[in-house]
């Protein structure tokens, strides 16, 4: 028997995902993971069918999972290079503390950005080709969009390596389009 993974509820997940966006993302990462989450859990509020809602859930319990391990390895990997604290000594309830904080977070987390991009490490994952494989036309349309969105936050040679897997990516859709017959323009003069 198979253990099952225990799916969180979607309003909880939502917030989570968003929580996690808001604690461990960089300022342009945040604003565009956070109009996507936004934009497919809204889309997605009315599905009935409850294996295509199993797993959207699943694909995105994954990705907060994702987003957890990966602060967690890069805040790790930022502590032993440098490491940037907080003061515990400081009253969390204090609104000028708050605002420290959050400053202090801000710059770690940029910092911490910085330091992945300096040291050639990747942000993200691939996306496994059995998943691209299952995607619709429309969902590769969407990932497209992603993908053009987020090449301004990449190094020259991630854009070169994007550019081949974009390449391939379009041949593989343009395979699956059936080919069409050239349609015919015929000149035919207005009836009056």
């Amino acid at each position: 028997m198979a253990s099952q993974k225990t799916l969180i509820p979607p309003l909880q997940l939502y917030r989570q995902i968003l929580r996690a966006h808001r604690v461990h993302l960089p300022p342009q990462f945040r604003i565009l993971g956070d109009g996507y989450v936004k934009a497919e859990f809204h889309r997605h509020k009315d599905v009935d069918n409850p294996l295509y809602i199993v797993g959207f859930i699943e694909q995105w319990q994954d990705y907060l999972n994702h987003i957890l391990s990966s602060a967690n390895a890069n805040a790790n990997a930022a502590t032993r290079s440098s490491s940037p604290t907080i003061s515990p000594a400081v009253s969390a309830t204090s609104p000028t503390a708050r605002a420290t904080a959050t400053t202090s977070s801000d710059a770690t987390r940029e910092s911490t950005l910085q330091q992945i991009v300096a040291q050639g490490q990747a942000f993200g994952k691939k996306i496994d080709p059995a998943l691209l494989d299952k995607m619709t036309d429309q969902q590769l349309g969407q990932l497209y969009e992603l993908r053009k969105e987020t090449k301004g936050l990449q190094t020259p040679q991630e854009l070169d390596e994007l550019a081949k897997e974009e390449a391939q990516l379009l041949e593989k859709a343009a395979a699956t389009i059936p080919a069409s017959t050239p349609s015919s323009t015929s000149t035919s003069s207005p009836q009056a």
